[in-house]
């Protein structure tokens, strides 16, 4: 690139970034934290219809209007899609048409027999594969106790260090396994007065698709359940109640989120805790928080992305820079410091010599912070306040990075939510619904960054983490995420981790991922890869270019000492030529996982906030000034 090619991309470049940069300040709270829109699947409309009805509320305006939500995303093939432009999902659908049963459509209606066509046409309710979830169904009386494997309350009564403890899951399931063993002590129904059978693709069938060791476990399970040890049930059902109580968040919430707090409370419901009950009525409260109205419609919220979301943004507006970006970054910093986790929690349990100081994603989960949102925080505090220039920022930094250090694998690498521990069967099956993680590049790669970015790049831990990448990087040079679709968020991740550790460009894992993004950005200049990658190899690297994941192999480019190069260009025009006269850019696309088996989500700030940290990325990069 010649010095007047240059000096033309920054011009254009820095309107988009100023006109970008102003949309994101408009969008921060007095109290200054930001927070985007979360976006996922109906299953938490049509999940809350169903609690409704098992804690027998009676039906009103609440399930009226889910049942218009839901009837307004059908897709023209009669199910409901998990995703933009996806086909039909099983699951999803099964309970969208069950929820719109319960309040009061039937059978016949145009809309309902198109539903059960595209549910059978999928392989039938008999053929949804998450047992969890046909629980659900079974608590309400329309799919028999018998054919779901039980959890027993028992669990909690192992050692934290025994394989199969709650403390072997993920910590953002352990809530939901305990809850779940609670009501599959009693296995209550709370008939629906209806039944699906029109909903099965082989109403004759004897035998479910079951596999046989799905079936020996749930045989097993059912035999326990009906000669149970009487005095060690009891023990153990008010050890899992007395836990559940005690691991309440102050808002009235389990994790800070909907599934779990939705789950918990049908736990204590079987155990005998009325709505009456002070820890009830709390989160039934806490429940309501996660109710929004947008475009006339009443949806929930199943998190709260606002510690992710007020990171990222702190960093992307400091390094967009300007005159509002120290105005912006005050409250900003004070909101993130005082909502570091400095009490025990969960991770401690397993946890040698622990010590608190992560951040959750949500507005409150203090048992169980996340190494990807603390990273988040740490990188964007010291954008803003290097080493030694804030007494408060500094000491919360060492704190995290104590936590960090605390959690990272045995392999070097970093999940989200505790290092990996399960020693049983089944590893891959329980990560696809969330109830475990691995160590992910992703991860790995955001926690470099902020090692980094905290002076710690040449600590055993960064090296150790470094050395994860490297083993873990596909012979295509890519590497899969685990949070975010899919090949394009992990390389992104793993190659600004590297570097932010001092690793050049030149290095042969830098520079074939960096190849690897060039041969995979799309015809329009920009990037994107679909949800069906997760599922599908051959989507690998391929969709429709987005924003946001166009910023991801931007950032990735730059940070690999290509920012001036073609495809960086490109991928810039791409952001220019899309963005909106309000500075925003349109992004309908689920980029986010929560689940690899249907959960999938998106956030309408994200697509704000990655173009202008790529932006700004490039012009410090052209111009030679130093990055925040």
């Amino acid at each position: 690139m010649t010095t007047t090619d240059a000096a033309g991309s920054v011009a254009g470049v820095e309107k988009s970034l100023a006109l970008a940069a102003e949309a994101l300040r408009r969008g921060q709270d007095a109290t200054g934290y930001w927070k985007g829109d979360f976006e996922t699947s109906l299953i938490g409309e049509s999940g809350e219809v169903i609690l409704r009805h098992y804690l027998r509320l009676p039906p009103d305006e609440t399930v009226a209007a889910a049942a218009r939500t839901i009837l307004s995303e059908q897709t023209s093939t009669g199910g409901w899609a998990s995703y933009h432009e996806g086909p039909d999902e099983l699951l999803l659908s099964v309970f969208c048409y069950v929820a719109l049963r319960l309040a009061g459509h039937t059978p016949d209606e145009p809309e309902m027999r198109a539903a059960a066509a595209s549910i059978r046409g999928n392989g039938g309710v008999e053929a949804v594969d998450n047992l969890l979830m046909l629980a659900w169904l079974a608590l309400i009386g329309l799919w028999p106790w018998r054919d779901i494997p039980l959890i027993p309350p028992e669990i909690v009564l192992l050692p934290p260090s025994f394989p199969g403890n709650i403390y072997q899951v993920g910590a953002a399931a352990r809530g939901i396994l305990v809850a779940n063993s609670l009501f599959m002590a009693r296995r209550p129904v709370v008939p629906t007065g209806f039944g699906i059978r029109e909903l099965l693709a082989r109403p004759g069938a004897r035998r479910l698709p079951r596999s046989p060791l799905v079936r020996c476990a749930t045989t097993l399970s059912h035999w326990y359940a009906r000669h149970p040890v009487r005095p060690l049930r009891r023990r153990a059902v008010r050890k899992a109640t007395r836990w559940l109580v005690r691991t309440q968040e102050r808002d009235g919430s389990w994790g800070g989120n909907w599934p779990q707090t939705a789950n918990v409370v049908m736990g204590l419901d079987a155990a005998g805790y009325g709505q009456d009950h002070p820890v009830v009525e709390a989160a039934m409260a806490g429940l309501d928080r996660y109710v929004v109205h947008k475009d006339g419609h009443r949806r929930i919220e199943m998190w709260t992305s606002v510690v992710m979301d007020t990171a990222l943004a702190l960093s992307a507006s400091a390094m967009a820079g300007g005159p509002d970006a120290e105005e912006a970054a005050r409250p900003a910093v004070r909101w993130l410091l005082d909502n570091q986790v400095t009490e025990l929690g969960d991770w401690a349990v397993l946890t040698d010599d622990p010590q608190p100081g992560g951040w959750p994603y949500e507005f409150t989960n203090n048992a169980n912070p996340d190494a990807d949102d603390t990273a988040f925080a740490v990188a964007a505090l010291r954008r803003v306040h290097p080493r030694g220039s804030d007494p408060d920022v500094d000491a919360a930094c060492e704190r995290a990075g104590r936590w960090l250090l605390s959690q990272q694998g045995e392999d070097g690498g970093w999940a989200a939510f505790e290092p990996l521990r399960w020693r049983l069967p089944g590893r891959d099956k329980l990560a696809r619904i969330g109830f475990l993680e691995a160590p992910s590049a992703d991860i790995t790669g955001h926690v470099l960054e902020a090692l980094g970015a905290d002076g710690r790049a040449g600590t055993p831990a960064a090296r150790r983490g470094i050395a994860w990448l490297r083993r873990n990087q596909r012979p295509d040079g890519s590497w899969p995420g685990w949070w975010a679709c899919y090949h394009l968020h992990g390389t992104s991740a793993a190659v600004t981790g590297l570097t932010a550790c001092g690793i050049p460009g030149n290095d042969p894992a830098v520079r074939r991922a960096c190849d690897w993004l060039v041969a995979h950005q799309r015809d329009d200049g920009g990037w994107g890869e679909d949800i069906r990658a997760l599922h599908d190899p051959a989507w690998i690297g391929k969709g429709t270019s987005t924003p946001s994941q166009t910023a991801w192999a931007l950032l990735a480019l730059i940070a690999g000492g290509r920012a001036g190069s073609a495809s960086v260009r490109a991928g810039l025009d791409f952001l220019v030529r899309t963005q909106q006269d309000d500075g925003d850019w349109a992004e309908p696309w689920h980029t986010w996982v929560v689940h690899h088996d249907g959960l999938y989500w998106r956030d309408s700030l994200l697509r704000l906030i990655y173009p202008v940290m790529a932006m700004s990325a490039y012009r410090a990069a052209v111009t030679g000034t130093e990055p925040r």
